[in-house]
């Protein structure tokens, strides 16, 4: 509430006035971490608690995140209801992608803030091929090289059952190796196709795409 006072003229004192301010709210968002698989999507959605959240707020990240270990996927974005992504990580171990993410509601812009996503590896695994002789076991241990095989991945699989072969059966929890032995009735060689999951161990517990072993059972006289 205000009074105005004329100055060199006499000090005439006014009628007071009011002078109403709206203060409105600027985002301030503490930094944030998440973790996803790869090639699955991440969100973070920050609200008021810690945060000053203001209703209708978006966000912007102008700059490609910064990333190890060759992860891609990452893209810039503006207007956003919630941060996001989906990013492909290329190796083994867990890599990290960090967006610096800048807030705004209405006119307003908030401080920059940085989301650091870590995201974990999932098993990529091509089909394989191996070979045993009747009565033996075969044993297929994915590596990396070729393969993508995180640390402490384990393997569930299930079987097409062979008619001419014993010994094959289904695996529901998860195994370091597939291995089985086989054993050939026939006087012909013969194929038993296992489709194999797997899931990593140590990082995020991801699912990989499926695979096949196709095991070669040889007969023996």
């Amino acid at each position: 509430t205000v009074t105005p006072t004329s100055g060199a003229a006499g000090n005439c004192v006014g009628s007071t006035f009011t002078v109403t301010v709206t203060v409105n709210p600027k985002p301030t968002i503490a930094n944030k971490t998440v973790s996803a698989c790869s090639g699955s999507g991440f969100t973070v959605t920050p609200s008021n608690g810690t945060d000053i959240v203001p209703s209708g707020t978006t966000y912007a990240w102008s700059a490609l995140p910064i990333v190890t270990g060759g992860l891609t996927g990452g893209a810039t974005a503006s207007l956003q209801s919630s941060i996001s992504g989906t990013l492909t990580n290329p190796t083994n171990v867990p890599q990290t992608a960090t967006y610096t993410v800048t807030p705004t509601s209405g006119s307003c812009t908030g401080p920059t803030f940085t989301v650091v996503a870590t995201i974990n590896p999932k098993p990529v695994i091509a089909n394989k091929t191996p070979s045993i002789c009747s009565g033996e076991a075969f044993t297929v241990s994915p590596s990396n090289g070729s393969d993508i095989v995180p640390s402490n991945t384990t393997y569930t699989w299930t079987v097409v059952d062979n008619a001419s072969v014993t010994g094959e059966s289904n695996q529901a929890t998860g195994q370091s190796s597939i291995s089985q032995t086989l054993t050939n009735n026939t006087n012909t060689a013969k194929t038993v196709v296992y489709t194999v999951t797997p899931t990593s161990g140590d990082a995020g517990s991801c699912v990989g795409t499926p695979f096949t072993v196709t095991v070669t059972v040889n007969p023996t006289p």
